[in-house]
C-alpha cells in the first residue's frame, strides 16, 4: 500500500464512529442497520475534538498528526492542522457544497465545488458523514445482513454504482450503541485494503456514544495506524462564525 493510499484510507476512517442507543424499532435487514446508523448520528447537533493520528512503519511511529475538527449541522465542517509543524496552520472549511482550503506556507486559499466530485473523489466525506446535508460513504452500497454468532450485526456491502470507492465493505455494528466495532474494506479485485478495529466506546450524552480509540491494520495484519479522539465535546454549542472564510484584501 502506498503512503498516499494509506493517508486517504486513514482519513476515511477518522469520523466513522459516532452512534446512539437504538430506538425501539425492528431491525430486519442490512439497510435497516445502515438507516439506524445514519438516523442516530445525525441527531448530534455539533461536535468538536482533537484527533490524533499515529502512522506506523516497521512497528514504530513514523508520523504523528494532530488536527482540530469542528462540525455543525446541517452542513458545516472545519478542520485545522496542529501538527506536524509543516502542516500547522493549514485549514479546510466546508459549507454546503463549497470547500475552501488554506495552505499556510503559501498564504493561499483554494476553492472547490464538492457537487462536481464523486464520492470516490472525496476522501473527506466521512469527516462529514453525520451532517444532514452531506452524502455519506454508504450511499453507493447495498448492505445485506449476515448470520453472526458474536452478538453483533454483521453486514456485507456491495457496490450499486460505478462511483463506489471500494469493491466490498464488511461491517460489524454493536446492537446497543449502533457504533461499529469493526470494518474491513476491499478493492474491486477482492483484496483487503484495511481492517479497522474500534475500541473504547464511551457514552458522551444521554444516549450518545463515541469510540475514543481506533486501530487500523493493513492487508498483512500489521498495525498501520492508531486514531484517538481527545478533548471531545458533543452538543456543546459552536459559534457559526468559525466556519466563515476570512476575507482577503483581494476579495473586497
Amino acid at each position: 500500500m502506498t503512503h498516499q493510499n494509506h493517508r486517504i484510507i486513514t482519513l476515511l476512517l477518522a469520523l466513522l464512529l459516532v452512534g446512539m442507543a437504538a430506538l425501539a424499532q425492528p431491525i430486519e435487514t442490512g439497510d435497516d442497520v445502515i438507516a439506524q446508523l445514519r438516523q442516530n448520528a445525525q441527531r448530534i447537533e455539533d461536535m468538536e475534538a482533537i484527533i490524533v493520528v499515529e502512522t506506523f512503519e516497521d512497528g514504530e511511529v513514523s508520523l504523528t498528526q494532530r488536527l482540530q475538527l469542528s462540525l455543525l449541522q446541517p452542513d458545516r465542517m472545519r478542520q485545522a492542522y496542529l501538527e506536524p509543524e509543516y502542516l500547522a496552520g493549514n485549514l479546510t472549511l466546508i459549507v454546503g457544497n463549497t470547500m475552501w482550503i488554506y495552505i499556510a506556507a503559501a498564504d493561499t486559499w483554494f476553492e472547490k465545488d464538492l457537487s462536481e466530485l464523486s464520492a470516490a473523489e472525496q476522501p473527506w466525506l466521512v469527516f462529514r458523514q453525520f451532517l444532514r446535508d452531506a452524502e455519506d460513504e454508504f450511499a453507493d452500497y447495498r448492505f445485506e445482513l449476515q448470520p453472526s454468532e458474536a452478538g453483533v450485526f454483521y453486514l456485507v456491502g456491495s457496490p450499486t454504482s460505478d462511483e463506489a470507492a471500494y469493491g466490498e465493505i464488511q461491517l460489524w455494528v454493536d446492537p446497543e450503541t449502533f457504533v461499529p466495532t469493526r470494518r474491513r474494506l476491499f478493492d474491486v479485485d477482492g483484496d483487503l485494503l484495511v481492517d479497522l478495529h474500534i475500541l473504547e466506546v464511551e457514552q458522551v450524552g444521554e444516549s450518545t456514544y463515541v469510540a475514543r480509540l481506533m486501530e487500523t491494520y493493513d492487508e498483512e495484519g500489521t498495525l498501520a495506524s492508531i486514531i484517538r479522539y481527545e478533548e471531545l465535546t458533543v452538543d456543546g454549542g459552536i459559534d457559526v462564525a468559525i466556519f466563515v472564510r476570512p476575507v482577503e484584501d483581494d476579495d473586497e
